[in-house]
C-alpha cells in the first residue's frame, strides 16, 4: 500500500512539473507560467485536492456529506491549531537553534584550540570563521533565551477571502 501512496504522489509531483502552471494567475504572487514554484504550488494544490477527495469519498461511505467531512477536518486542526503552534516554535527556535549555537560554540573551540597533530589555521581564516560563528551564534543565542510568543489564531484570517 505505501508503495502505491509513494507512486502515486511522485505521479503527481512530475504532473506538476511537467506543466508548471501556478493554480492561481494573480501577478502580485510573483509566480509565472513555467516556474519551479509554480510546479511547486501546483503539486501542493493537486495533493491536497487529492486528500480532501479521499476524505470526501470517505465520508459518504460513512453516511457524511462534504460538508461535514472537510468541516470534521476544519474541527480537527483548529482544535490541534495552539499545539502544533507550541511544538513548532518550541522545535524551531529552542531546539534547532540550540543545536546551531553549539555548533557554533564547536566550532570556535576547533578553530582556537587545534589538536596537536594539526597544523593550525591562518589568522585571516580564523578571524573569517570566529566573525561568522559569532554573528550566527549571536542570533541563535538570542532565539534560544527569547519567550515564546503566545498563539495567535488571527494570523491566518489574512489569507482568507
Amino acid at each position: 500500500m505505501f508503495g502505491f501512496i509513494g507512486r502515486f504522489v511522485g505521479g503527481l509531483w512530475r504532473f506538476a512539473n511537467f506543466w508548471r502552471i501556478p493554480p492561481f494567475e494573480n501577478p502580485a504572487a510573483g509566480l509565472r507560467v513555467g516556474s519551479p514554484a509554480g510546479g511547486l504550488l501546483m503539486f501542493l494544490v493537486l495533493l491536497f485536492a487529492a486528500i480532501a477527495i479521499v476524505l470526501v469519498v470517505a465520508g459518504w461511505l460513512f453516511g457524511f456529506s462534504a460538508t461535514d467531512a472537510l468541516g470534521g477536518v476544519d474541527r480537527v486542526l483548529a482544535a490541534l491549531g495552539p499545539t502544533l503552534d507550541f511544538m513548532g516554535k518550541v522545535l524551531i527556535t529552542k531546539v534547532l537553534m540550540g543545536v546551531v549555537l553549539l555548533i557554533c560554540v564547536a566550532l570556535v573551540l576547533s578553530y582556537l584550540f587545534p589538536n596537536k597533530g594539526e597544523k593550525p589555521a591562518g589568522w585571516m581564516e580564523k578571524i573569517v570563521v570566529l566573525l561568522l560563528c559569532l554573528m550566527v551564534g549571536f542570533c541563535s543565542a538570542v532565539n534560544v533565551v527569547a519567550p515564546l510568543d503566545p498563539y495567535d489564531p488571527s494570523v491566518g484570517s489574512a489569507y482568507m477571502d
